[in-house]
């Protein structure tokens, strides 16, 4: 039953017609059909050959290239014939490899997958949603696709990453009901989940099955049918993606499940009684459909995470989480998440078996989830990191331009199916299903300042699934395409977003070019043998777009010497063509389509080559490229003037090559210009417009010669309060550092003022880029390891940059305000301090310099009503004795060794602080535990207390205090956090 609803928005001449998706299991494929591919590859290489060697005989041999230019000429042309030759081949050996796995795919049948899905234990599966200002019913149909998956105990995460203040009411409103779309749809599903639960769990205690228990299945297949139709229903219909998902999605699913319940009907009206088994099989499919959990997840609220705005860090934060229990945590700079124990944790995060990615433009097919789970899960498939179904595109689209991008989307497909034939395949990206166990091989770590940051998905490029793929590959994992079509797609709608899609897909796989042999290498190592076959299309896959529009661009451009020119070469080109217009004949379109292919892939030419060129200037500066994510509005994109005028100077150029050829009787040439005059021309007019490139250009005309006039800003100047020492940290602390009160600020600014005369100005002078420090306090507690109690306080400083204070404090230095930065970081410790439990000792760093200035450092400790505890690395005795504030001292970044001795004999500190380094095997280690357990013997004899930096594991701690340690600090025992994060810790 099709939903008789239909979007009833215009429809462009030549728009597409189709309204039925392709088969899920492609049709048998003829050997006629096989054989015209094989032979269109044996006449393409042969033709290639012929023209070369002929070449070389008439240019070299003959003689005809009678000066350095023309030989330059016909060296450069025969490349260009066999880049361009290369690119036809890599498409014609791709079918041929899709055709065999055609005839080779044998479809589990459904009591096979019944089956698997009544299994005990099934494997976890978490679908990842990634979604960025995306129309909220384009999120809704993504959502219901992979909610309505047949597979049991589904967790749906939206990845929402829209900005977190909202500058439009657009934004905003798209912000507000994307959080909201989660538990409205749960909502939803919950009453049929219930429902079939309550009956199948009454259906589970039965000890036997009889008529009834086959009509009241049946009955509940009927509800569920009932309920699926009537979800169809409340969709709203706005375009032919919405007709897809109800029709072919939904109401499918739907009548699915009717024509189960038609067949348990008819067998229970001939007395039949299936096996209680089979019945729960049923009954656990049912419960599949309807057994999801759905939520919705932030990056950008927590300060924790990346910021990196791109898909794949929206994707890599969420799965960096998978596993943990997290505590929301407020801090200086915003909400972080930091661990928890499960009881504590407002935020547990399933570590599941598999994670599905899902683009939040595309949808699935009801069956997507549980066809490739059961297949990775089968032993011929247990090294399948990624296996997918290359999307296609929906049917029915209403402009020409998305009919033929998504022409060219379906071809994609049956390029995609035949590269896993030769081992090839390269993931996709929207949409996958990924073994978790494998994204952990590839997992790679850094930190932005103490924040720590995975990386599963390599951000380095906008293509970030091709160099994972990369990165699979080199860790023994394969990628598998599944070749049946359960996923679609959307496709722009228009010329802007497209071109903005498009450049990003050219953008990155010259940069990662180098990186195939890395993979190569490895497998080499473990013994595996490597195919030229493989290597050719993966180098196809990543460079073609570049060698192919740069040839093409050459042909175009540089008039070649007429001897070059011969009617053979049309021989190159033409089984490609054919085979091409026989492909998109058999996915629906036309086979005249190849020609408007043709004329498409012309004026893309600019597009294409800007992405190359960008990850060309990647690759020279470094620098990554900027994601630019492909617009889904309903209104058109203003394409790139570029992008407008490039194609319009190809056709003139077309044409006045057309005219001189004419002038010159040169008809060979003529003809090449001809067809790409005929065919540039009609894909810019009925593609782009006419119309709309008028617009779009004096559109971008207007903003070039009308800028509207910002009106300069007056900024008050603000007077700095005299202070009683020479230090130049200024800020009004007072109101400033109250990291507990609900009016203090979130972090300190430290501002370098212009004195007015002397080294420090013309220090300040020289380093204008450094006027502003911008930091924060947090404090890690002390323990006592052998009653677990908190003694003291470490303070430790985060700039907002993410630098160290090491970093900090010598960029200060080069300007000459190291002290004045080294005490605003004192001043601003003792401020934050005020919120910690009563009784405990503050620790505070203090550098060498700001040390022998000891009038300014006893003005700075006065501030303080606690105890304190100055942490020193590079002191004397006399830099000591210089403090007349009673302080205690400790001795920072210690070893074991004899030196720690001296010190200790030398300046008398309170503390011995011993570092990571010395505390290193200390677990197994009896040497390293004999020798500090010397040193905590000598410490002690000498009024010392040795206190354990950096410890990270249980067994570490009980090493520690078996040698006699009494203090201890790290992150197994407390991470650095703000003062009142600090206290809630201490209250618990």
């Amino acid at each position: 039953m099709q939903d008789k609803r239909r979007p009833d928005g215009p429809r462009q001449w030549g728009a597409d017609r189709r309204s039925a998706p392709h088969p899920i299991v492609a049709p048998p494929v003829s050997e006629g059909r096989i054989a015209r591919g094989r032979l269109a590859i044996v006449l393409t290489i042969t033709v290639w050959a012929c023209y070369i060697a002929y070449t070389v005989f008439e240019q070299f041999i003959v003689g005809k290239a009678t000066s350095a230019r023309l030989a330059v000429e016909a060296i450069v042309y025969m490349l260009v014939v066999t880049g361009l030759a290369a690119s036809a081949m890599a498409y014609l050996i791709t079918r041929i490899g899709f055709f065999y796995r055609s005839r080779a795919h044998h479809r589990s049948p459904r009591i096979l997958l019944d089956g698997f899905l009544a299994e005990p234990k099934t494997p976890s599966v978490t679908v990842l949603v990634p979604s960025y200002q995306e129309d909220e019913r384009v999120i809704r149909t993504t959502l219901l696709s992979a909610a309505l998956q047949e597979y049991p105990g589904l967790r749906v995460t939206l990845l929402i990453d829209d900005p977190q203040q909202p500058k439009t009411r657009a934004a905003r409103d798209m912000l507000l009901s994307a959080r909201a779309l989660p538990g409205a749809i749960q909502a939803e599903l919950d009453v049929p989940f219930h429902r079939v639960k309550a009956i199948h769990d009454d259906f589970a205690v039965k000890n036997s099955v009889d008529l009834t228990d086959m009509r009241t299945l049946a009955a509940e297949y009927r509800f569920a049918e009932g309920w699926l139709y009537g979800l169809g229903h409340r969709q709203e219909m706005v375009d032919h993606t919405d007709t897809f998902f109800v029709d072919h999605i939904v109401h499918a699913l739907a009548a699915d499940l009717g024509t189960i319940a038609e067949a348990i009907e008819q067998g229970a009206a001939q007395n039949a009684v299936l096996p209680y088994a089979r019945l729960n099989q049923l009954y656990r499919r049912l419960l599949a459909i309807f057994d999801v959990t759905i939520t919705g997840f932030e990056r950008k609220r927590y300060v924790s995470l990346s910021a990196e705005p791109n898909k794949a860090m929206n994707l890599n934060s969420y799965v960096g989480l998978m596993g943990g229990a997290y505590q929301e945590v407020s801090t200086p700079l915003g909400i972080a998440l930091v661990s928890a124990a499960p009881g504590r944790a407002e935020l547990i995060v399933p570590d599941p078996d598999y994670v599905l990615t899902l683009d939040a433009d595309s949808v699935l097919m009801p069956e997507y989830a549980l066809r490739l789970v059961h297949l990775m899960e089968q032993g011929a498939h247990a090294h399948v990191a990624v296996a997918q179904t290359p999307y296609s595109a929906f049917p029915g689209a209403a402009t020409r331009i998305e009919r033929i991008s998504g022409a060219t989307t379906d071809i994609q497909h049956i390029v995609h199916q035949g590269m896993t034939h030769y081992d090839a395949t390269f993931w996709v990206g929207a949409n996958a299903v990924l073994r978790k166990k494998a994204l952990d091989d590839i997992c790679e770590i850094a930190y932005e300042g103490d924040w720590e940051i995975k990386r599963y998905i390599q951000d380095r490029t906008v293509i970030e699934d091709t160099e994972s793929t990369i990165d699979l590959g080199v860790h023994g994992w394969t990628l598998y395409n599944y070749p049946e079509r359960l996923a679609y797609s959307a496709t722009p709608p228009d010329f802007g977003s497209l071109c903005i899609q498009r450049q990003r897909w050219a953008n990155g796989g010259l940069l990662i070019l180098s990186r195939l042999k890395d993979q190569f290498k490895a497998r080499k190592a473990r013994g595996q043998k490597n195919r030229f076959g493989e290597l050719f299309l993966r180098v196809n896959y990543m460079a073609s777009i570049f060698w192919s529009s740069i040839c093409l661009v050459v042909m175009l451009v540089y008039p070649f010497n007429a001897d070059l020119l011969n009617p053979i070469l049309l021989l190159v080109s033409v089984p490609y063509f054919l085979m091409m217009a026989a492909d998109l004949k058999s996915c629906g379109y036309k086979r005249i389509d190849v020609l408007r292919i043709y004329g498409f892939n012309l004026i893309l030419l600019p597009v294409n080559l800007s992405g190359s060129f960008a990850s060309i200037l990647q690759l020279l500066t470094g620098e990554k490229s900027q994601f630019k994510r492909t617009p889904k509005v309903r209104d058109r994109t203003t394409a790139a003037t570029f992008y407008l005028a490039a194609p319009t100077a190809l056709i003139l150029l077309c044409l006045y090559t057309a005219v001189r050829d004419i002038q010159l009787s040169n008809w060979n040439n003529l003809v090449f210009a001809g067809i790409n005059l005929v065919l540039a021309s009609y894909a810019m007019v009925a593609f782009v417009g006419v119309g709309n490139t008028i617009v779009d250009l004096l559109t971008h005309l207007k903003a070039w010669l009308y800028r509207p006039v910002k009106r300069p800003v007056r900024r008050e100047k603000t007077t700095v309060p005299a202070t009683r020492h020479e230090s130049r940290a200024i800020g009004d602390w007072a109101s400033v550092l109250h990291y507990g009160s609900v009016q203090g600020a979130a972090q300190v600014a430290v501002r370098s003022q212009p004195p007015s005369g002397g080294r420090r100005a013309a220090a300040t002078t020289a380093s204008s880029s450094f006027e502003e420090f911008t930091f924060f306090t947090v404090f890690q507690p002390i323990f006592e390891l052998g009653s677990g109690d908190v003694v003291g306080y470490e303070a430790l400083t985060r700039f907002a940059d993410g630098s160290s204070p090491q970093e900090g404090l010598k960029a200060a230095r080069a300007q000459g305000l190291q002290v004045d930065l080294d005490a605003a970081l004192i001043r601003a410790a003792l401020a934050s301090a005020e919120a910690l439990p009563a009784g405990a000792w503050l620790s505070v760093n203090v550098s060498a310099d700001l040390l022998r200035r000891p009038r300014e450092l006893d003005l700075l400790l006065a501030e303080s009503n606690r105890p304190l505890v100055l942490e020193v690395t590079d002191a004397t005795r006399e830099d000591l004795d210089n403090i007349h504030h009673r302080v205690r001292i400790a001795v920072d970044d210690a070893g074991a060794g004899y030196d720690s001795l001296a010190r200790i004999e030398s300046l008398q500190p309170s503390f011995l602080k011993v570092g990571r380094a010395a505390l290193a095997g200390v677990e197994t280690e009896v040497a390293r535990q004999a020798s500090i357990r010397s040193l905590a013997e000598f410490a002690s004899a000498q009024g010392c207390v040795l206190i354990a930096e950096g410890i990270e594991s249980a067994t570490q701690l009980s090493a520690l205090a078996a040698c006699g340690v009494p203090l201890g600090q790290g992150f197994y025992l407390g991470r650095p956090v703000p003062a009142d994060r600090a206290l809630a810790g201490a209250a618990h």
